[in-house]
C-alpha cells in the first residue's frame, strides 16, 4: 500500500515537470533544432542524389540517341549494299530465262560475252553494317523506357545476320566450286588470256551441264536476294521510325524509300492481260484470273489485287543511278516483292520476273 502511494506521487511529479517544460517555445528546444538540422542535411543529400541521377539519365538518353543515329548511318550503308544484290539476282534471272529457252545462238557467244553474262562465274555478298547495333547491345541493361520499343525493333532487324552470313558463305562456295570444276576445261583460263571465246567454250554453253550450273547459281543468288530484300524493307521502316522519335536531322537519301510518287504510281493502276511468255512453276498464279492481273493502289503503295482485296504489296526499288549500268533493272520503274519483280513500262506494258520465265503483260 505504501509502495503504491509512492509510485502515484512520483508519476504526478514527473507529469508536473513535463507540464512546466511545455510552457517553453518548442522551436527553442535544442532537440528540435538538432532534429531540424539533421532533416535539412538529409533532404539536401537526397536532392543532390536526385539531381545527379536526373543528369545521368539525361546524359545516357543522349548517348542512346546518338547510337540510334549510328544505326541510321548503318542502314544507309545496308540499303546501298542491297542495291546490287537485288539487281544482280533479277539480271541473272532474266539471263537464266533466255538460256533455258535457248534464245541465245552461237553468233551471240562468238561476239563475246561479258563476265556477268556468263552467269556462273561471279558472286555477290550482302554485307551488313552493325556498329550501332553492337553499341546498343552494350546498353541493353539500361535502355531508357521511352526507347524500349525501338530497341526491340533494332534487335529484331539484326537477328538475321547469322542467316545472311551463311548465305554469303554458301554463294561464295558455289561459285568457287564451279571455278574448280571448270579449270579442268583448258578453255576456261586460256580463252580469258587470249581475249576471245574458243569453239570449246561456245559448245559448253549449249550443254545441259551449263544449264544445270546456271540453275545452281540462281538458287544460291535467290537465297541471298531474299534476305537482302527483307532487310531492305524492314530497315527503311526502322530508319523512318527513328526519325519520327528523334526528329529528322538531315535530308533522307533518295534510295531510302519503297514508295513512289503517288501521281506516278497511279498511272500503273489497272488490269493487265498476259501477252507474252508463260507463267512458270513459281509464278503466283493464284493472283491471276483468265490471264488477267490487277494492280491496285492504297496508302501510297501499289498492290497486286484479286476480288477487290489487296493481296501482295509491291515495294518501289529506287536503285541509285550511280551503280553499274550493266544490269537490266534501270530504265523503268521497278517494284520488288516476295514473288519477283514488276517492271512498268511507259507504253502500258508490265514485265514480271518471278523466279522463273519472264512474262509480258499489257494494260487493258
Amino acid at each position: 500500500m505504501l509502495l503504491l502511494k509512492f509510485l502515484t506521487n512520483r508519476f504526478k511529479s514527473i507529469g508536473s515537470t513535463f507540464i512546466k517544460e511545455d510552457k517553453k517555445p518548442v522551436t527553442s528546444s535544442p532537440v528540435f533544432l538538432a532534429v531540424t538540422e539533421l532533416f535539412m542535411v538529409v533532404l539536401g543529400i537526397l536532392l543532390a542524389l536526385h539531381i545527379d541521377r536526373w543528369n545521368s539519365t539525361k546524359s545516357f538518353e543522349k548517348q542512346f540517341e546518338s547510337t540510334l543515329r549510328i544505326v541510321q548511318q548503318n542502314i544507309e550503308s545496308d540499303i546501298y549494299n542491297s542495291d546490287n544484290v537485288i539487281a544482280h539476282f533479277h539480271a541473272r534471272d532474266s539471263l537464266r530465262h533466255d538460256i533455258m529457252m535457248n534464245k541465245f545462238n552461237r553468233e551471240y557467244y562468238e561476239k563475246g560475252i561479258s563476265y556477268w553474262q556468263q552467269v556462273i562465274v561471279y558472286y555477290d555478298q550482302f554485307q551488313i553494317s552493325d556498329d550501332g547495333y553492337n553499341l546498343l547491345l552494350e546498353m541493353k541493361d539500361e535502355v531508357p523506357e521511352k526507347y524500349a520499343e525501338i530497341f526491340l525493333k533494332v534487335k529484331d532487324l539484326y537477328k538475321t545476320i547469322p542467316t545472311i552470313d551463311e548465305f554469303n558463305k554458301n554463294f561464295k562456295e558455289v561459285i568457287w566450286g564451279i571455278h574448280n570444276e571448270l579449270t579442268y576445261s583448258h578453255w576456261f583460263w586460256l580463252d580469258s588470256y587470249y581475249g576471245e571465246p574458243s569453239k570449246e567454250q561456245i559448245d559448253f554453253y549449249f550443254t545441259p551441264y551449263y544449264k544445270a550450273l546456271v540453275q545452281k547459281v540462281l538458287n544460291a543468288s535467290n537465297l541471298l536476294e531474299t534476305m537482302a530484300r527483307k532487310h531492305r524493307i524492314e530497315a527503311i521502316d526502322l530508319y523512318n521510325e527513328i526519325n519520327y522519335l528523334l526528329g529528322q536531322e538531315k535530308e533522307i537519301p533518295k534510295n531510302l524509300t519503297y514508295v513512289l510518287n503517288d501521281s506516278i504510281s497511279k498511272n500503273y493502276i489497272g488490269k493487265y492481260k498476259l501477252i507474252e511468255g508463260s507463267m512458270g512453276t513459281w509464278f503466283p498464279k493464284y493472283l491471276v484470273k483468265d490471264s488477267v492481273l490487277e494492280i491496285g493502289f492504297k496508302d501510297s503503295v501499289l498492290y497486286v489485287m484479286k476480288n477487290k482485296k489487296y493481296l501482295k504489296q509491291l515495294y518501289f526499288f529506287n536503285r541509285l543511278k550511280t551503280r553499274s549500268s550493266n544490269y537490266p533493272l534501270k530504265k523503268n520503274h521497278v517494284f520488288i516483292s516476295s514473288q519477283g519483280y514488276y517492271e512498268f513500262y511507259k507504253n502500258g506494258k508490265l514485265r514480271i520476273g518471278a523466279a522463273g520465265p519472264e512474262t509480258i503483260w499489257q494494260r487493258q
